[in-house]
């Protein structure tokens, strides 16, 4: 029954992450203003889901040296992405889109297997922080999804083929949080600094990836919005870890 859990965890955080990709396809253009509003939504869930949830639980599990963890995961995205995922969904258009093509589902693929892996761990330590990881996994992946449906689209390749290259990058999910529950889940010693390693994780992906984006399209939109939308990211983790049944 956990691993049904688990699963279903994974389809919130990649299947249904696809929603925003997926009204692209068939809709055929988002506004900019509105993925502007969702990022900024996104950066807030994330960082806030960082510092409330998964440090302080990594923390409760006797994990000392969290934060070096969190530095690890921190360094090691930013290595990742600097050399597999250098052409990201929103620089893309600066090179041959059918160069970029292979190497965003590539990066993609191992972005949502560490998504896999952390949304495993995390429910493996309390079913509330798995929801909330998810959720956050979620929110992050509907905005960038639109991008990489946008990327491949605008590169020519057909909606049958965007849709099926990013289900199955999606899929890699289920195998991250596969491999987890049964190699790791009876190391309970292994989660903590696994947790560690997602906070730096969802760190990076917030504020090096996300709020840079929001800073440099702000004329795009009121600022007022992003800064609202960004708050109530925050605000909504703290009403979730407040009011969520553990």
């Amino acid at each position: 029954m956990t691993l049904l859990y688990i699963l279903a965890l994974c389809f919130l955080g990649s299947i249904l992450g696809l929603v925003g990709g997926i009204v692209l396809l068939f809709r055929g253009k988002i506004e900019k203003e509105t993925s502007l509003h969702l990022i900024s939504f996104a950066a807030g869930v994330m960082i806030s889901a960082a510092f409330l949830d998964l440090f302080p639980e990594a923390i409760e599990l006797g994990e000392n040296n969290v934060f070096i963890y969190a530095l690890i995961g921190l360094v090691s995205f930013f290595f990742v992405e600097n050399l597999l995922i250098h052409f990201h969904h929103h620089e893309g258009h600066h090179h041959s889109l059918k160069n970029v093509v292979p190497l965003l589902v590539t990066s993609d693929s191992i972005h949502n297997f560490i998504d896999g892996v952390v949304i495993a761990a995390s429910f493996l330590v309390d079913h509330k922080l798995g929801f909330l990881v998810a959720f956050a996994t979620f929110v992050h992946e509907v905005p960038q999804e639109i991008g990489d449906f946008g990327v491949m689209l605008s590169s020519g390749t057909s909606k049958m083929k965007t849709l099926l290259a990013n289900l199955g990058s999606a899929f890699a999910t289920f195998v991250g949080a596969i491999l987890t529950y049964y190699f790791v889940g009876s190391t309970q010693g292994v989660i903590g600094p696994m947790l560690g390693l997602a906070s730096g994780m969802f760190l990076y992906i917030s504020t090096a990836d996300i709020l840079p984006e929001i800073v440099r399209d702000k004329k795009r939109d009121n600022p007022w919005h992003t800064t609202i939308f960004f708050l109530l990211g925050i605000l909504l983790i703290i009403l979730l870890t407040t009011f969520l049944p553990d």
